[in-house]
């Protein structure tokens, strides 16, 4: 196989690119960070003429676009920044795919739904509450319609450590929680009691994906733990694992404090398709964090 993984330098982008070697030859592309591996190229995905040229220069057998304009607030900010990334882009590889017979896996995200009921499956329709939700919605509508071989991948929200040296907003958690180790006179970190995610390790959600992709699964299929946790919960278990005090956290409902973009509730997934489908497990979310922080800290600075 010729495996491409699109953003590449990012947080499942790098495990991705890293772990699909076992598959075959891979190529990653990436925007503005530069990754030490042969074979990634960097390309603007805005750039449809460059983007496609460079598809058919590499000649991938399955493309797993994992790119995305990712930050709910900053999307909201610049909405047409974000619909050019998240639904042009993907129009321009669904194409691509489309006229080169080249199979695709489009990565979405748990944020396509309201949060108010939670344990979505995918059978459950979109209704996504910010504009982040609503490009990712119509990026998966344009792969479902034009590739109906392909597979939609929406993945719940992931920690652990990400392969490249840079701070990955999704380490935040774990920098706070090693400033107050270091500093135990610094406020508590406030984390919600009252949002719900079925919150995943990286690694695993990258060897998840990866079977799937290379299976003759299409459709829809949810990846995340099979239970669901809050943020303050994760936080405790995570201080557990490190031996940190939990003082280092304090509990707070999501109204209590002033956010630029409320998130949803609880947007919890179903994932008895890919426990069905996969032989890879599932990891619960104590093993995830086991396994997620035993390896080196490359992108962790504090």
């Amino acid at each position: 196989m010729r495996i491409l993984v699109t953003g590449a330098s990012g947080f499942l982008g790098g495990w991705l690119l890293m772990e699909a070697r076992r598959y075959g030859k891979t190529v990653g592309l990436y925007n503005s960070f530069p990754i030490p591996v042969q074979q990634t190229y960097s390309v603007d995905l805005v750039d449809e003429k460059r983007l496609s040229r460079l598809l058919s220069e590499v000649s991938p057998t399955l493309i797993i676009h994992n790119a995305a304009y990712a930050n709910p607030d900053l999307c909201e900010q610049n909405k047409a920044l974000a619909l050019a990334i998240n639904v042009e882009a993907t129009r321009t590889i669904v194409q691509w795919c489309k006229e080169n017979h080249c199979r695709l896996v489009y990565t979405s995200t748990d944020l396509v739904f309201d949060g108010e009921r939670g344990n979505y499956t995918e059978e459950d329709q979109p209704s996504p509450t910010n504009y982040y939700g609503i490009t990712k919605a119509q990026a998966e509508q344009l792969v479902l319609e034009l590739a109906p071989d392909a597979l939609v991948c929406r993945l719940a929200l992931m920690y652990g450590r990400g392969r490249w040296r840079r701070p990955y907003s999704t380490e935040w958690l774990e920098r706070e929680l090693l400033r107050r180790q270091q500093q135990p006179t610094l406020a508590p970190l406030p984390l919600f009691t009252d949002q719900y995610r079925s919150m995943i390790a990286v690694g695993n959600a990258a060897a998840l994906l990866l079977e799937a992709a290379t299976k003759p699964i299409n459709g829809i299929l949810h990846i995340g733990a099979p239970q669901s946790i809050s943020r303050y919960q994760f936080g405790v278990l995570l201080c557990q694992h490190f031996g940190f005090s939990t003082d280092y956290l304090r509990p707070v409902k999501s109204s209590e404090i002033s956010q630029p973009l409320r998130r949803p509730r609880d947007v919890s997934l179903n994932v008895r398709r890919a426990q069905q489908l996969l032989t890879t497990p599932l990891l619960d979310i104590k093993s995830g964090i086991t396994k997620a922080f035993s390896m080196p800290r490359k992108g962790i600075s504090y």
